[in-house]
């Protein structure tokens, strides 16, 4: 059962709603949640809680900014031409209304008058979502205003500076590992609960911003500590790795990974954290959208990181096993299956969440539309629903994730990983049901001419692809500069069936490389200026509002 997630402001406006009738009420402001009668029980700790949950990420285009994916049209981010913005709600106000929401609730909890058990577990909550908010403005702002109580017109913290990124960062960390023993283990957690944080999800962030942080030091030089931040990331990881609470799910064969994003993957053992959507509470429409083609193509970059599968090479590698491209099948034969999980291969029958089962065509028009020639499968549901009607959740933290964080952070801080470390992280995760891709080891590495680090990276952008992590990679790994400077390219198209048939006009056919392949936007459309595009500008209006935020970030 997925909870339902109630707003303490609902509950606020059905007991003023009550209590109407009544003679000589003093109506507090309905958008204060400091009413004498409200924070008596546990019951509206918990519904104050619950409004969190629904402020939490969900299903993003965040890709689109990088050079794995390309939406419906040129991207200033992506491209470098993207200016500073006047406001930005969703990132900056958004952010620090939820910031209130948690320290509301944690100030509330330090005055509860009943028995502390009973609410012990909201204030922790409370506080996850405050380290977890502080996070989602640190790595978009860097160097942000870390607050820690509910403030009021009058209190000096409107209008204060910035806390250093480092200092913010230590708050996080030293947050989630304060509080993550005061949550359940998730087999703990009843059913009527299922979704609630949990003791995995805490230690699950807490390793997700320590590898940000150490790697952004080791590369950006914005602390020194880089070594223990990494280990950090580590302890964390490997706390959830051996608590053995998750696992790999291959619950549908040998196309489980395309289905734990979709409706079968709901409450698999993978899932950690998920933004949890329930029939007529909270629905979206993402699978019509990733049906209609609108969201994101994948890109040749992307396409050439999947290995080849019966040699674990990639495809540039003498001897790999690639097929080329000649026909149309050529590209996605003796690869990693993810890539055919991922991408929708063109003759595959395909269901979605509009129309009866259909055959993919590899014309740019026909739906899932594309820009590039290759087709998004990832997240097209298969449910038949009615638009913005589709239930399925978004998946904001899985186990593969914390294994591909223990493998990364592991070498980052070393300059090396044993053979046992890659067989507890990234070789369970190429494993799993239907992909079984061949192990990777260092033996394998130095006889192949590899390298370790580009390989572990590899494998976290196949993993993670079109979930809204690359561009917040290349910038900590400190390679946007060169990765996006590149052009975007499609599929191979001159000499291929696709020319064969036609899928270009003879306008578009004149946009080809020398090799062949389809340029969807050229090398001198793009820029990358360092350090300035390392950063996001803040908000301009909010530097009127507040000038003790200037200076803005390096190159803004």
């Amino acid at each position: 059962m997925k909870i339902k997630i109630i707003s303490p402001v609902s509950v606020l406006i059905v007991m003023l709603a009550a209590l109407s009738g009544c003679q000589d009420i003093d109506l507090l402001p309905k958008d204060n949640l400091s009413d004498p009668q409200f924070w008596k029980t546990p019951s509206d700790f918990q519904k104050a809680a619950n409004y969190l949950y629904s402020r939490m990420e969900s299903f993003n285009t965040d890709d689109n900014e990088s050079d794995i994916a390309f939406g419906g049209g040129a991207n200033s981010v992506s491209s470098g031409t993207y200016i500073a913005p006047n406001a930005e709600s969703g990132y900056w106000n958004d952010r620090f209304a939820d910031l209130r929401g948690c320290n509301q609730i944690i100030e509330k909890a330090e005055t509860y008058a009943g028995d502390m058990a009973g609410i012990e577990v909201y204030a922790a909550e409370a506080r996850f979502f405050r380290a977890y908010t502080l996070w989602r403005l640190m790595k978009r702002y860097n160097d942000v205003q870390l607050i820690t109580k509910t403030l009021n017109v009058e209190s000096p913290e409107l209008y204060g500076e910035r806390t250093p990124q480092a200092t913010v960062e230590d708050f996080i960390l030293s947050e989630l590992e304060a509080i993550w023993q005061k949550l359940p283990l998730e087999k703990n957690v009843a059913a009527a609960d299922k979704g609630r944080i949990t003791q995995g999800a805490a230690l699950a962030l807490k390793a997700r911003v320590a590898l940000f942080a150490g790697t952004w030091a080791k590369y950006h030089g914005h602390r020194e500590d880089y070594a223990q931040l990494l280990n950090q990331a580590i302890v964390a990881a490997e706390t959830v790795r051996t608590g053995g609470e998750y696992s790999i799910w291959g619950e549908m064969g040998d196309e489980s990974y395309r289905y734990m994003f979709i409706e079968q993957g709901d409450d698999n053992s993978e899932s950690i954290l998920a933004n949890r959507y329930v029939t007529d509470i909270r629905t979206h429409g993402i699978s019509h959208q990733a049906y209609w083609g609108d969201r994101s193509s994948p890109t040749k970059k992307m396409a050439d990181m999947y290995l080849c599968k019966s040699t674990g090479l990639p495809i540039t590698a003498p001897g790999s096993g690639f097929a080329g491209y000649d026909r149309m099948a050529d590209e996605y034969t003796n690869r990693d299956p993810r890539m055919t999980q991922t991408f929708l291969m063109p003759g595959t029958t395909f269901l979605n969440a509009q129309d009866a089962a259909l055959v993919n065509s590899p014309l740019f028009n026909s739906r899932p539309n594309t820009k590039t020639g290759y087709k998004l499968w990832k997240f097209i549901g298969e449910a038949r629903t009615v638009n913005n009607q589709t239930t399925y959740d978004c998946h904001i933290i899985r186990y593969a994730e914390v294994l591909l964080i223990l493998a990364e952070a592991t070498f980052e801080k070393d300059g090396a990983i044993s053979d046992e470390v890659l067989n507890n992280t990234i070789n369970v995760i190429r494993s799993r049901k239907g992909v079984e891709m061949p192990p990777l080891t260092n033996v394998f590495v130095t006889e192949n001419g590899l390298n370790m680090q580009t390989e572990i990276r590899r494998e976290r952008t196949v993993e993670l692809a079109f979930e809204g992590f690359r561009r917040d990679d290349l910038k900590r790994w400190k390679t946007a500069e060169t990765e996006l400077v590149q052009a975007i390219k499609g599929f191979k198209y001159t000499g291929t069936e696709y020319e064969e048939e036609g899928v270009l006009s003879d306008s578009e056919a004149t946009k080809v490389d020398e090799n062949g392949f389809y340029v969807v936007e050229p090398a001198e459309n793009r820029k990358f200026v360092a350090p300035k595009n390392y950063y996001n500008s803040l908000p301009l209006d909010e530097t009127k509002l507040n000038p003790k935020l200037l200076p803005n970030n390096p190159g803004w």
